[in-house]
């Protein structure tokens, strides 16, 4: 697609012409992305079996044998589809394992890692005077799955995607099927309201 990023466009044209190493690279940039979107989501009963490490490695393999025909498309970023078929993993894992499906390890389940979800409450509870600046990270991390378990789905996947998985405004705008103005709004107006949960549930 046009939308890459120019290092990402150059590689998946050596990729189609048959370059290996082009492969490799392309891989290697996005391991680190996937592995944050798959351990956030994958349901600590299922990870005791198969942890996100594991489920990264699979993704690699399936987007390797399914590499040519998204060269022949390229109908979405590069990012987007990896982080596609690490998702599809994890679905087919939970209902293989728990017998349901994506939204069994979503708004309650989530594997918010404790320092990050820390320092971002924190941070949305800058002027909060509540005793929840000494909160331990554990807490913290806990209370702000409980209060994204309160937003709307799109509002806590925006904050999931932008915060946690680290994707862009534009990669969460093509999640959305929005142009990137309205998904920047959107953002800001998923942070306001998770920054309102948080206050309330302080008191």
């Amino acid at each position: 697609m046009d939308s890459e990023r120019p290092e990402i466009h150059e590689l998946l044209q050596k990729a189609g012409a048959g370059d290996g190493g082009a492969v490799d690279a392309l891989f290697a940039r996005h391991r680190d992305q996937l592995h944050r979107a798959v351990a956030l989501r994958l349901d600590g009963r299922v990870a005791a079996r198969c942890d996100a490490s594991d489920v990264v490695q699979q993704t690699l393999m399936e987007a390797s044998r399914r590499l040519p025909q998204y060269l022949q498309r390229r109908d979405i970023p590069f990012a987007l589809w990896l982080r596609g078929l690490a998702c599809e993993k994890v679905i087919q894992l939970h209902r293989r394992h728990l017998g349901t499906d994506k939204r069994a390890a979503g708004r309650e389940q989530l594997a918010l890692p404790a320092d990050s979800s820390a320092q971002f409450v924190r941070g949305m509870l800058a002027r909060d005077p509540s005793p929840s600046q000494t909160l331990m990270a554990v807490e913290l991390a806990e209370r702000l799955r409980l209060a994204l378990a309160q937003l709307d789905d799109d509002e806590r996947d925006l904050i999931l995607w932008r915060h946690f998985e680290q994707l862009s405004n534009r990669e969460a705008a093509a999640l959305l099927g929005v142009t990137a103005a309205a998904a920047s709004k959107r953002y800001v107006r998923a942070l306001e309201r998770l920054r309102g949960v948080l206050i309330n549930s302080g008191e």
